[in-house]
Formats: C-alpha cells, sequence, structure tokens
C-alpha cells in the first residue's frame, strides 16, 4: 500500500488491504488513523459493501494516536 503524500490520491482494494493485514497477528486490535498533521484513533465498525465499493465504518473516537503511528504511516 502507497505511503500518504500530500495531495496524492491513493485508492486500495480489499486485496490490497487484506494482503497488507496477512502479517500482522489476527487478535490484533484494529483502529483508524485520521487527520495527518494531528493523528487521532479511532475505532472499526461495520463493513458494508455499497455500488461496488466496500464502506469500513467509524466505530467512534478514542482519542490521539502516538507520534509513532504518523511516522510508521509516513505522515511525519
Amino acid at each position: 500500500m502507497g505511503r500518504h503524500r500530500r495531495g496524492a490520491r491513493r485508492e486500495i482494494t480489499v486485496g490490497d488491504l487484506i494482503q497488507a493485514l496477512q502479517r500482522f497477528d489476527p487478535e490484533l486490535e484494529v483502529r483508524l488513523a485520521i487527520q495527518p498533521r494531528l493523528p487521532q484513533e479511532h475505532a472499526v465498525g461495520e463493513v458494508a459493501e455499497v455500488d461496488g465499493t466496500v464502506w469500513i465504518g467509524e466505530s467512534g473516537h478514542i482519542g490521539y494516536a502516538p507520534d509513532e503511528v504518523a511516522e510508521q504511516l509516513g505522515w511525519s
């Protein structure tokens, strides 16, 4: 999966996401990191498909993500 670059848009497929997740322990929790300038942590909610697009729902704001998250995502 591509790293974030300002102004660059990177769409990923279900296959890309599955491949990226396979390297992790299946018992680990999953979080969404949003807002590159001030990373926030959100819980993952329901997953649905509508008109050929898979949507991953957000299930609540948890807090701010650790600095290491921004570094690993290429945001810093």
